[in-house]
């Protein structure tokens, strides 16, 4: 009797611990999921790199000359349009004057050459003039509004170089460097030299290297966060986040490899909008999931 009772209570109480273990055992995995980095789905994975110019562009000018101004120096910021180097305008001023000079007199030449033209028409009309006569006013005219032409074109050629003299910015930028000076001639016949490099100050890239794998998932035009650290004394980028942007995806570049056996990386470029006093080569990482 009491062995009975016995085993009643034992398969009772084996009955509970399994019950409970059923209900235990799938909260606790889940649970351990929900932390595990294994199973975090919301957990971003973030690559590193670092922050580059954007649109960098070495600027020189398409004539020759001597170099009178340079407004600005390295490191500066210009909006576009600002003035970055002018060359000495006086030669190319007074080149320009004599070509209008010649285009004026044969403004006048050519308006001569065609009333020639038809006064020889009118007396070939009436049979006074004959046909060669006709056909030499004709070729005089045709000549005469030729070297006109050639008078316009070569006005309006000395009027751009007049105007390449001076050096603009073609966008808002940052002056990465200045390689010349005030009284360097530069010669523009063979080899135009470099004179300033700009890039983009309105624009930036976060650049960082990615797996084969991981650049195979990406897409153009990617909306990517990026992390913008403060470099240490080691250049490597603190626990404290400087600021989190909103980038997009505007390259995915194949990197060089050495010989066929590399395993072949690729850069990720992302276009961010800067904050100030970001400048090349800070620390950023690219969050390649939201």
């Amino acid at each position: 009797m009491n062995l009975n009772l016995t085993t009643r209570e034992t398969t009772g109480r084996a009955g509970v611990k399994a019950n409970l273990s059923l209900i235990l055992v799938p909260l606790i995995l889940s649970l351990v999921g929900a932390v595990s980095p294994a199973f975090a789905a919301d957990e971003s994975q973030t690559l590193d790199g670092h922050l580059a110019w954007a649109e960098v562009t070495r600027l020189s000018t398409p004539v020759s000359g001597v170099v009178t101004q340079i407004p600005v120096q390295p490191g500066q910021q210009v909006k576009q349009g600002a003035v970055l180097l002018r060359l000495d305008r006086k030669p190319l001023a007074d080149r320009m004057a004599a070509a209008v000079a010649i285009r004026s007199g044969l403004v006048r030449a050519a308006a001569e050459a065609k009333r020639d033209a038809e006064r020889t028409q009118q007396l070939y009309d009436r049979t006074v003039a004959s046909e060669s006569e006709r056909q030499e006013a004709l070729i005089k005219q045709e000549q005469a509004e030729a070297s006109l032409n050639e008078a316009r074109a070569r006005a309006d050629l000395r009027q751009w170089e007049l105007g390449s003299s001076t050096l603009t910015a073609p966008y808002p930028a940052r002056i990465l460097s200045v390689d010349t000076a005030v009284g360097e001639t530069v010669s523009s016949e063979l080899n135009a030299p470099v004179l300033l490099r700009i890039a983009r100050s309105d624009e930036m890239l976060a650049v960082a290297n990615a797996s084969a794998d991981v650049a195979s998932h990406l897409s153009l035009g990617q909306k990517m966060n990026v992390l913008v650290g403060q470099a240490s004394a080691q250049t490597k980028v603190e626990a404290k986040v400087q600021a989190k942007v909103e980038g997009r995806l505007v390259g995915i570049v194949s990197e060089p490899q050495s010989n066929q056996d590399e395993v072949m990386n690729y850069r990720l470029e992302v276009m961010i909008k800067p904050e100030q006093g970001w400048i090349a080569g800070l620390p950023a990482k690219i969050e390649l999931s939201d």
